[in-house]
């Protein structure tokens, strides 16, 4: 059974460059959030895109496959 469950895992997991290209975009857009003079709700906007682009390539599960079922 635990094969079983590991295949269906296997094709959400993101490969090790795109966890790099994550990290670089949640970096890139923390620091943005941070230091760029905008309006709250950039900055709200783009904290949102940096929380879920690191915490996907931490994990190494890609939304977007699990979201189509490639």
């Amino acid at each position: 059974m635990t094969d079983v469950v590991n295949e269906i895992g296997k094709s959400f997991r993101m490969s090790e460059t795109e966890q790099k290209i994550r990290y670089g975009i949640g970096s890139a857009a923390a620091a943005a959030a941070i230091f760029a003079p905008l309006s709250y709700k950039w900055k709200g906007v783009l904290t949102a895109v940096a929380a879920e682009t690191i915490l996907s390539a931490i994990y190494g599960i890609s939304p977007g496959r699990r979201l189509l079922h490639i």
